[in-house]
């Protein structure tokens, strides 16, 4: 009996080894395809924000606005923007709220 008992505790932890081992392979696996993932996603980000940070320069879009636009826009201050809210019997108008103000 103690013999059938060993040897079917030694088949169990090896079996369990084994399931063990081949759920961290794939737990491994899982996570390298993730980071790789995660490398070119930000990549991507890196170059769309540069690419952003480019285009939206005050001096590109001055540059822009001369190379496409000519005399279409005009500049207004900041301070005259406003908001229209308009519901069914009203229209209220106000002055607009930034949010680093």
């Amino acid at each position: 009996m103690k013999k059938f008992l060993s040897i079917f505790l030694i088949l169990f932890l090896i079996s369990f080894t084994a399931v063990i081992k081949n759920s961290t392979k794939r737990i491994d696996d899982e996570i390298f395809t993730t980071k790789e993932n995660i490398r070119g996603l930000r990549k991507d980000f890196e170059n769309i924000k540069l690419e952003y940070d480019y285009l939206s320069s005050a001096e590109k879009l001055i540059e822009f606005q001369d190379l496409y636009f000519s005399d279409e826009l005009i500049t207004k201050d900041i301070q005259n923007i406003m908001s229209i809210n308009e519901t069914i019997n009203n229209v209220k108008i106000k002055k607009f709220k930034f949010t680093n103000e």
